[in-house]
């Protein structure tokens, strides 16, 4: 004979599982018991003892199973005891079968037990039993109204709340025992007897769970089918056997259901978890201020079911002051453009104050609802708003409160509990990222405040239109290395820089601060290309933290329309001719400035229409590191690009993606040939060069409107020929140069002697020719060449000197 299982179920909880090892249990106890007596009381021990609350203690203080039997199945006892007490009849009577627990005070310890026998069709029949025998079909009129699920004879009675209901009539019972909720189920066996088992429980016993006692009553008959042998029995067992499965089908199938329901919701709860950590990892890696705060109001609203949101925060300026900001999603911002900003009313202070959260299910009925003049209430065309959920963004440093969330439903209720921690932790991942974004953006500030505070000042070049760009990295907060300059060269010469010194921050800042004054300051003192970048690198060798500098340094000669150019391990250059044709020039041309000390200088025509694009790598480097590639992608694009440089923007934009990680420096120059008058003329040793010469420079400031310099112009040129022929005696070349600002005059000769002032006795007739330019000219100087020297004057030109362009 096996053993009954002796496992114990919390009653508040019982689920599927717990059904099938009861109903199993109780049937082994019916079909183990000797006789029918024996099992029933076997029955309501095992019942009794079954049960348990969440702390394992018994719940079920009394357990009792009733059965029926004909009128003539009585004693003669027993009927007479039915006659005295509910008149004659011969009704089927309900009959006390097994009780384990305490008594109530119906059925005292002193009543016999044969006297607990009540005829079914009779008002004193308890109203719990009633009701029972009315599920199982015994002619009493049902008393409970919305049946539960049953079929076949088989059914549950659930009183949920014993206090004070009609069905437990000894209240006195239900008080000094505690009991909560009564269950009540039976079933039918062969014969016509019935039997129902009533289970008063001190715990509250859900729907759901008293359900899952069909299924148990369906056991219970089975294992009572065994002390009923005999043909008869045969149907009733497979009717049994058809029931229970059915019933285990159904609660299989709600039990599943259920099931599949909760694992979605968990799937839900997983999702948004997942969801909430997404944001947050995505709202704490945003610096860009707008870009976040809308990332944040979208996350939000979607997370919180709202129709829409809207996120107001706070900013600082320049100036220190406050603004107020916001972002909506949902509705366009035209729905909120009329309304004034929301102020620290009765509804929408805690939130701009930072008390705490606000959800309420109908904003409409709050009491602090409506107390704002002049609207009293929502402004008129206001998107309608009863569900309302406010969330304050509060600095997790400094407790300053950063600004809020504000949420809107037109229907009442649509905001839970988990809605406000979803929002709630939104907001603090917003005030974090917040927190960093404003930190960011005050660096990123400074540092670029400084960057573009040691970039030149674009001088006017006449004849060039020269275009700059210097964008920080999109991402880092601390000045770079790179840099680019323009000088002002004598006899309308320009000289262009671009370099790169490797790095971010004040070391990087501070190298390329001394390495670009250093350039600058070799650039003036006229030296050629190749030479400016050999002093520049003995510097950096001499100066710390001075690694890896590139630079490349290229100066256009408006006398002969050329460019000399040098580099220092930087990016090729682009030059793009007047038809529009491009190449790259300066490529591998001399190590880093540092590292090596000789550089190679070339020279390329530079005729009006011409180009030269100079850059750094944060314009090239693509996001997989391919340097040719960004070069080529940029000579394609300039090549395609208008010459005036109006889609510069564009096409960096486009070799970016609009997001560089580094910084990007680019000079554009383009040859427009405007503004500029050049000669030149080639002189020969003999005696008549310098009337030669003064006769050229005449003739052409007449023509180009500079006759009242004419003077001046013919004594500078006449001496510096003079001294070129006598102290060379090379043939010599005069190029005049005249722009908006200035009057150039040089003679290049092949002697490498750099000619200076000698002082002369008043008597001396020579050596007066440098001192003679040097009163007639603003400034003069010398400046190597290849193959020489030039000697050169200028004079400024004053207002009322105007250059004929026309010329």
């Amino acid at each position: 004979m096996s053993r009954p299982d002796a496992r114990t179920y919390d009653i508040a909880r019982f689920g599927l599982s717990d059904m099938v090892r009861t109903t199993a249990d109780l049937r082994r106890r019916a079909e183990e018991a000797p006789d029918f007596a024996a099992a029933v009381e076997s029955l309501v021990r095992g019942l009794r003892d079954s049960f348990t609350d969440a702390a394992g203690a018994p719940v079920l203080p009394l357990v009792r199973l009733y059965t029926t039997r004909d009128h003539a199945e009585l004693t003669p006892r027993q009927r007479a005891h039915v006659a005295r007490h509910h008149g004659e009849t011969d009704a089927r009577c309900l009959v006390l079968a097994a009780s384990a627990g305490e008594l109530p005070a119906w059925n005292d310890p002193g009543t016999a037990r044969w006297s607990r026998i009540i005829p079914v069709p009779s008002p004193s029949t308890l109203p719990m039993v009633a009701a029972m025998a009315s599920r199982l079909g015994l002619a009493i009129d049902d008393v409970i109204s919305g049946p539960l699920p049953g079929s076949g004879g088989f059914g549950v009675v659930h009183v949920p709340d014993a206090l004070g209901s009609a069905f437990v009539p000894d209240q006195r019972f239900v008080v000094e025992h505690g009991i909560a909720s009564v269950v009540g189920f039976g079933g039918v066996l062969p014969g016509g007897t019935a039997f129902c088992v009533l289970l008063f429980s001190r715990v509250a016993v859900p729907a759901e769970t008293a359900e899952q006692f069909q299924a148990v009553s369906i056991g219970v008959r089975v294992g009572l089918l065994a002390h009923f042998r005999g043909d008869a029995s045969l149907p009733a067992e497979r009717d049994a056997v058809r029931a229970h499965l059915a019933v285990l089908e159904e609660a299989s199938r709600r039990q599943a259901t259920a099931l599949e329901q909760a694992v979605a919701r968990l799937r839900a709860e997983a999702d948004l978890v997942d969801s909430l950590q997404v944001v947050g990892r995505r709202l704490t890696a945003q610096l860009d201020i707008d870009t976040l705060v809308q990332d944040a109001t979208d996350a939000a609203t979607k997370a919180t079911g709202a129709a829409f949101g809207a996120f107001f925060y706070n900013l600082v300026n320049d100036y220190g002051e406050s603004y107020t900001l916001f972002t909506l999603s949902g509705v366009p911002r035209s729905a909120f453009e009329r309304f004034p900003m929301p102020r620290n009313t009765g509804v929408f202070a805690p939130t701009f104050k930072g008390v705490g959260t606000v959800r309420s299910a109908d904003i409409t009925a709050d009491e602090r609802y409506g107390h704002n003049p002049p609207y009293r209430g929502m402004p008129e065309g206001h998107l309608p708003v009863r569900s309302y959920l406010a969330v304050p963004v509060v600095s997790p440093s400094s407790g300053e409160v950063l600004g809020g969330f504000f949420f809107g439903h037109p229907e009442p209720g649509r905001f839970t509990g988990r809605h406000e921690a979803l929002a709630e932790g939104i907001a603090g991942y917003s005030a974090i990222a917040l927190d960093n974004a404003r930190l960011f953006a005050r660096q990123r500030t400074m540092a670029t405040e400084l960057a573009r505070s040691m970039l030149p000042t674009i001088p006017e070049t006449p004849g060039l239109r020269v275009l700059s760009r210097y964008l920080p990295a999109a991402t880092g907060a601390e000045v770079g290395g790179d840099w680019f300059d323009v000088i002002a060269l004598p006899v309308g010469r320009t000289a262009f820089v671009i370099g790169d010194v490797a790095g971010r921050g004040v070391a990087a800042a501070a190298v390329m601060g001394q390495i670009r004054t250093a350039v600058r300051s070799y650039a003036l003192l006229d030296l050629p290309p190749s030479e400016v970048l050999r002093h520049a690198s003995e510097l950096a060798m001499a100066t710390p933290d001075a690694d890896f500098i590139t630079c490349l340094y290229a100066v256009h000669d408006p006398a002969d329309d050329t460019l000399a150019f040098a580099g220092a391990g930087h990016l090729p250059a682009v030059h793009l001719t007047p038809d529009g044709a491009a190449r790259l020039i300066a490529e591998t041309m001399g190590m880093p400035l540092g590292v090596g000390t000789v550089f190679t200088q070339r020279q390329v025509a530079f005729p009006p229409g011409s180009r030269l694009v100079l850059y750094t790598d944060g314009l090239v480097e693509t996001r997989g590191g391919h340097l040719p590639d960004g070069v080529d992608a940029l000579v394609r694009g300039l090549a395609e690009m208008p010459p005036d440089g109006s889609a510069l923007d564009a096409l960096i934009a486009d070799l970016t993606g609009g997001r560089h990680e580094d910084d990007v420096a680019v000079l554009h120059v383009h040859h427009t040939g405007t503004h500029r008058r050049v000669a030149t003329l080639p002189l020969t040793t003999d005696s008549a060069a310098a009337a030669t010469a003064r006769r050229f420079t005449a003739e052409h400031l007449a023509a180009w409107g500079l006759g009242p310099l004419v003077d001046r112009a013919v004594t500078i040129a006449s001496e510096l020929v003079t001294n070129a022929v006598r102290h060379t005696g090379r043939p010599t070349t005069l190029r005049l140069h005249a722009d908006r600002s200035r009057l150039a005059m040089g003679v290049g000769d092949r002697d490498p002697t750099v000619p200076h002032p000698i002082p002369a006795a008043p008597t001396d007739e020579h050596h007066r020719g440098l001192h003679i330019v040097e009163s007639f000219a603003t400034r003069w100087g010398t400046r190597p060449t290849a193959d020489g020297k030039v000697v050169w004057a200028e004079i400024l030109l004053h207002r009322d000197h105007t250059l004929d362009e026309t010329w």
